[in-house]
């Protein structure tokens, strides 16, 4: 089955998953879109610290408003302008502050959220980070196949070691 026949037959959905689990998904998505490692690492770090911050109702309303929220984001050069700026900020790691605040967040230990509000996350911190509006879709289809394709312990797992966590699940 390829990939496109995968990401059409299973929508994203309200199935619960752990916060640590989706940032193993979201590291995975941008390795497979061929992101810069860093870039990928500081997108899976904003949305961790947008799911700290942003209620679950707001991430689910960022998700069904995908089209309206990049609309706002403008097209043409100044958008191109924003981005290569933000580009230049993301060529260095995260920092291992942020890391340790996002892995110290009580939000995120046995916090569930669902496919939808994953994405709905990842969405407001690509626009936070000033990606393109024509990233997001890509964004999306790979999230959904990786969903479908990646084991959740091994995600779990990609999520702690970003972090810094240890894994207590073997």
């Amino acid at each position: 089955m390829s990939r496109m026949e995968i990401i059409q037959e299973s929508p994203l959905t309200d199935e619960l998953i752990s916060v640590y689990s989706i940032i193993g998904y979201f590291l995975v998505t941008c390795k497979e879109l061929g992101m810069d490692k860093l870039h990928g690492e500081h997108l899976a770090a904003q949305a961790a610290s947008q799911i700290m911050k942003i209620s679950t109702k707001q991430a689910e309303a960022a998700y069904y408003n995908a089209s309206e929220l990049s609309k706002k984001k403008g097209w043409g050069v100044g958008e191109l302008i924003k981005w290569n700026k933000a580009k230049s900020r993301m060529n260095s790691p995260v920092a291992e502050a942020v890391l340790k605040k996002i892995a110290e967040g009580e939000r995120l230990n046995n916090h569930v959220i669902s496919e939808i509000q994953a994405f709905g996350y990842l969405s407001l911190a690509a626009l936070e980070l000033n990606f393109l509006s024509g990233q997001l879709t890509p964004l999306e289809m790979e999230f959904n196949y990786q969903l479908r394709t990646l084991d959740q312990n091994e995600a779990f797992a990609i999520g702690l070691r970003f972090l810094g966590i240890e894994s207590n699940k073997n």
